[in-house]
Order: structure tokens, then sequence, then C-alpha cells
């Protein structure tokens, strides 16, 4: 007898360009079987196109802050990273912890604050729970320090700068490795989604949290199983989103060319 027909193609949802579209996009990508953060490139075409079409009708339709009034006050709190089109973010995060290729991000949060002024409590933090394929378990990643809101002297727009001084991994302090100073440009923000511009052109997008949720959501990723990698980099089970399998692939081979000499 003969197979039957396949399936048509799933098309993804009809959004309006607001951020509840968005917000309905990303929730189609996780009943897909995806997770969250997912680099944009890496998931389902039809839907990636709908993601980069909804974000660029929404940025044509929002008046960015010009002012520092006006983009501090939506910003403070605490924001969940979603997705993005930045694959070196995808990959390290927002602490650059999750950059060896046994590691995984499995979230990443950011805190805005506003301190008093002379205070030395930092105004800036990002949490990122990170699978360790060494270490055989999730483990917490920890960037401390402040923002600072001006001109970018790049794009001439307003925007943030993002300066971590002091990175923790596990408990102890990074010294080797901070990130570098992150700039970007609100291409939206409102009270329950950020979409941030950066500098090279990438975006990545964050949902508006509050701190019971991270902390209960960070609790959560901690117990997830990981599986150790052996010597030769297996796992027993491999439990890595398919845009992180990719990368970890891409950057062996990067390794072996660097190590062989060969362009």
């Amino acid at each position: 007898t003969a197979p039957p027909p396949a399936a048509a193609p799933r098309a993804a949802r009809e959004v309006p360009a607001t951020a509840e579209g968005v917000l309905s996009l990303v929730e189609e990508v996780v009943e897909r079987g995806g997770s969250v953060p997912f680099l944009v490139e890496y998931v389902e075409p039809e839907l990636a196109s709908a993601l980069t079409q909804t974000l660029e009708q929404l940025e044509g339709g929002f008046r960015a802050p010009s002012a520092e009034e006006e983009l501090r006050a939506p910003l403070l709190g605490f924001w969940k990273l979603l997705f993005t089109t930045s694959s070196s973010r995808a990959a390290s995060g927002g602490t650059g912890c999750g950059k060896p290729p046994a590691r995984t991000v499995l979230g990443s949060y950011q805190t805005f604050l506003s301190p008093p002024e002379g205070s030395e409590t930092p105004s800036l933090q990002t949490v990122e729970v990170v699978a360790d394929g060494e270490a055989g378990k999730a483990l917490l990643a920890a960037a401390k320090g402040d923002y600072y809101l001006g001109t970018l002297a790049s794009s001439g727009a307003f925007g943030v700068v993002e300066d971590h001084t002091r990175v923790e991994y596990d408990g102890a302090a990074r010294f080797e490795a901070q990130p570098p100073p992150c700039r970007w440009s609100a291409a939206f923000v409102g009270d329950t989604l950020r979409v941030s511009r950066e500098e090279n052109g990438a975006l990545s997008v964050y949902a508006k949290t509050e701190n019971g949720a991270v902390q209960e959501e960070i609790a959560k990723l901690l117990a997830t199983p990981i599986a150790v990698e052996d010597e030769a980099g297996g796992q027993g089970v491999d439990d890595r989103p398919m845009w992180q399998k990719r990368l970890d692939e891409e950057r062996r081979a990067d390794d072996d060319r660097l190590e062989s000499g060969i362009p």
C-alpha cells in the first residue's frame, strides 16, 4: 500500500505587532519542543520569520526614549531572557560562564536597580543557571556591576551601557574573564517586554518578571539532571537544545582548526 501523505507543515500563528504577540510566539516555540532562552536562527523557519517580522513592526511603531527619565523607570526591576539573535549571547550568556563547550545556559535573568547615591549596592546584576557537563550538574553564575544611561557613541541612539565588574561561578570569583561592556538601545520597552538592540544589530528579548518568580525558576533549573561528559566529549543523556548542539559543534570545529593550524 502507498504510504500516507506527509502532514503539511504547521504555519505560525498570525499575531499583532505587540508585546503580547511576541510572547504568544515564544509560547508557540515552547509548545513545539523549544525552551527559553533560545537562538532565533535555530527555531523552525516559519516561527523565526514570524518573530523577526513582529519585532520589526514593534520597533517601527515605538518611540525610542531620548532622555534618562524616559528609560530608567520602565527598565527597573527583574527581566528574563526569552530569545536572542546573537549566537555569542546564546552560547556564553551575559556572564560569559556558558562559553566552554561542555556548558549550556539554561536560564538568564537581569535585575536593574536604582540604589541611593553613594551606596555600594550594584545597580545591575545578571544571574544565570548553567548546565555544566564537566561537573555533572547545573551551577549558578552571577555577574554584578552597574549600568549607565546616555547617548551611545556608535549609533547616536540613547541607550544603556552594562558594565559587569565581578563574576562568580559556583560561588567562586572569576577574575580571568570579565564580560566586556554591553551597549544597547531600546528597540522596545514596555510593562511586560523589552527588546534590546546591541551595537552590532543583534536583538535580545526579555520578559518582565518578579523576584519571587525568578527565585522559583532558578531553584527548578538548578535541580535539572545533567549528564557528565566523558573525556571524548560524549554524554550519557544529551539534553542540550538543538541550537546549543549546533553551536557546540561549531566551536569544537573552530578549536580543531586552531590546534591543527589549518585555516
